[in-house]
């Protein structure tokens, strides 16, 4: 009989939302499970994709601060996680792209997110088009409707 895959790196990507320590809670399960690293990802808005137009503010430094807010509340939102988290990525930009490229880029062989059931989930769901491009196992844990 085969040996069963042990999990070497996991990411749990999180909108930080109380819904998703659920992902949480299972993405440490998993971890613990497969003696493996952990790691979160949350990807905010890229505010250059919002202003399409010039307008006279300086996007960079205002990104730049949306991205230090960001980091400050993903650190508040795992303090308490009971497990060793390996790397903390906050990240701008397509969520798609940006966690296919944080999957590659860290050797992540297991990708865990959640999924809200509802009507217009099934037209906008993020899960959904992760499950079509990421390049390695993906757990998408069942959420809660809002």
């Amino acid at each position: 009989m085969a040996e069963p895959y042990q999990y070497k790196h996991i990411l749990a990507a999180v909108d930080m939302s109380e819904s998703n320590r659920k992902v949480i809670a299972k993405a440490v399960d998993r971890a613990r499970a497969n003696n493996a690293k952990l790691s979160i990802i949350h990807v905010d808005v890229d505010l250059k994709d919002l202003y399409t137009e010039m307008i006279d503010i300086d996007i960079d430094n205002i990104q730049d601060q949306v991205v230090a807010d960001a980091k400050q509340r993903l650190e508040e939102y795992i303090g308490a996680v009971d497990y060793p988290i390996e790397k903390k990525l906050v990240i701008c930009g397509d969520l798609t792209l940006k966690v296919n490229e944080a999957v590659e880029q860290h050797g992540v062989d297991l990708l865990i997110c959640g999924h809200e059931q509802s009507f217009w989930s099934l037209l906008t769901s993020s899960a959904r088009q992760l499950m079509n491009t990421v390049p390695c196992d993906l757990l998408v844990v069942p959420l809660p409707k809002k």
